[in-house]
């Protein structure tokens, strides 16, 4: 696997770091699957409404700062 070089923010890293421990799974595999399950969300609105998309994903990378 490659490393992605993304950069969260101080709460996204709480939060990953809360659901990790209350799940009892690796913070690495709680990211990856919050990650292909958020882009299987996008793919499937983009596939109804491309500008609908668009702006969940703008949004929410706007909330996640």
């Amino acid at each position: 696997m490659k490393s992605l070089g993304a950069k969260f923010s101080d709460t996204q890293l709480l939060k990953l770091k809360d659901v990790s421990e209350v799940v009892g799974i690796d913070g690495s595999k709680i990211s990856r699957a919050a990650l292909r399950l958020g882009l299987n969300q996008i793919q499937a609105m983009a596939s109804r409404d491309l500008d609908k998309a668009k702006e969940l994903v703008l949004i929410n990378d706007a909330r996640s700062r």
